[in-house]
């Protein structure tokens, strides 16, 4: 007796995104599955349904900055209520005295945030409901006093290693020549070594923080130039051990190669997955939704919104488009600052006002936040009283 498709359909909706499209080869009415519009809506019902156990005892967090003169003020705001109309508010964070922009790599880890400023060269991981902070300490490979050579270094992400039990930062460090005396002849000499060469100038090299051992060590990784575009929100993720960024890969005809790239912390790899498009005049955003890897790709051109899950690691015909969102709803919010817990997209537009889009009902709502700038974030935040160990620098 076979299944009536209504049945078959609900079954199938409530399978994970890559048990799905595994199920597709079984049978041939099932082949065309994620073409069908009544089973994709039924599918986008189930990403966004109002009850996620994957964000019970969550917050959202709304870190927003003002530049005062010469000095940054960071505010930390607790949002809550169906119209996220209750906050909680606090001035205090580890940075403020320093005056500069700050950003939350990822999510918050068992209430601990981990904050960097740029150029991403001083972190504090920090736990607000303790007030807990530790600086971490300089790598020796930041700068190398024997070259004329700087290094930029980016972030990419912060996560825990559940099986030594241990919360680390993962980053790339890129050496650049010196290029602040090229018009002045009379340093060219002093700046070539005795065969009359220019300095050698070292490969990148990732790096990662333990704090456990409060040390950068090297990751001796054979992992391509792939980079991100530093802090702010959909740079980098972090879901089951696991962070992940958008990195531009640039091959050797000058073309640019887009891939998710992941690292596992526990066994500190690299993974590597094709975006489903390739096309530098598309904006890339990425976000947790359900315990889904989320992308969010606006177009600059045709300024639509598509909204992809990813199903499987390393697998490019893996990525499905859920939603497309037009110009009509989201005329004037452009930068997505974060995502809700059912999918709500939150946009800054560009008279930093905060507006939150509802995937179900395809309204925007307006929230009361405003005067936000462009490295406000929204945050996933969990409160825990876990000890981080040491407070101060």
């Amino acid at each position: 007796m076979a299944i009536p498709d209504d049945v078959a359909f609900t079954i199938l909706s409530k399978l994970p995104l890559k048990s799905l499209k595994r199920f597709t080869l079984v049978h041939k009415s099932w082949a065309d599955l994620l073409e069908i519009p009544y089973f994709m809506t039924m599918l986008c019902s189930k990403l966004v349904s109002k009850h996620q156990s994957y964000y019970d005892d969550t917050s959202l967090l709304l870190l927003k900055q003002k530049l005062d003169g010469t000095q940054c003020h960071g505010t930390l705001y607790s949002l809550s209520g169906d119209k996220l109309e209750k906050t909680l508010k606090s001035d205090w964070l580890p940075y403020q005295e320093h005056g500069r922009f700050h950003s939350v790599s990822g999510s918050g880890i068992h209430g601990i945030l981990c904050l960097h400023e740029a150029p991403d060269r001083e972190f504090v991981l920090w736990n607000p409901a303790t007030q807990e902070f530790i600086a971490t300490p300089p790598s020796p490979r930041e700068s190398l006093p024997d070259l004329e050579a700087y290094s930029k270094i980016t972030t990419h992400g912060f996560g825990y290693d559940h099986v030594t039990d241990d919360f680390k930062i993962v980053r790339l460090i890129t050496y650049y020549p010196d290029n602040d005396n090229d018009n002045d002849n009379d340093d060219d000499d002093d700046r070539q070594d005795e065969d009359g060469d220019e300095p050698m100038i070292p490969e990148p090299l990732w790096e990662i923080y333990s704090l456990k051992s409060n040390y950068w060590r090297k990751l001796d990784v054979d992992m391509p130039i792939i980079t991100g575009d530093g802090a702010g929100m959909g740079c980098d993720i972090y879901m089951n051990g696991v962070c992940h960024w958008v990195g531009y890969n640039l091959s050797k005809d000058y073309g640019f190669d887009t891939h998710l790239v992941s690292f596992n912390f526990s066994k500190e790899i690299f993974y590597t997955t094709p975006l489903p498009l390739d096309d530098r005049k598309v904006q890339n955003y990425l976000a947790v939704l359900n315990e889904s890897i989320a992308l969010i790709s606006k177009h600059e051109e045709t300024t639509t919104l598509d909204i992809w899950i990813l199903g499987e690691l390393r697998v490019k015909e893996s990525w499905t488009k859920l939603f497309t969102v037009g110009l009509g709803p989201l005329h004037g919010f452009g930068v997505p600052i974060g995502v809700g817990k059912t999918g709500d997209i939150f946009f800054r537009n560009k008279n930093g006002e905060l507006g939150l889009f509802d995937l179900r009902t395809q309204m925007l709502k307006e929230i009361a936040a405003t005067e936000l700038v462009d490295h406000d974030q929204i945050i996933f935040y969990k409160e825990s009283f876990f000890p981080i160990g040491r407070t101060g620098y």
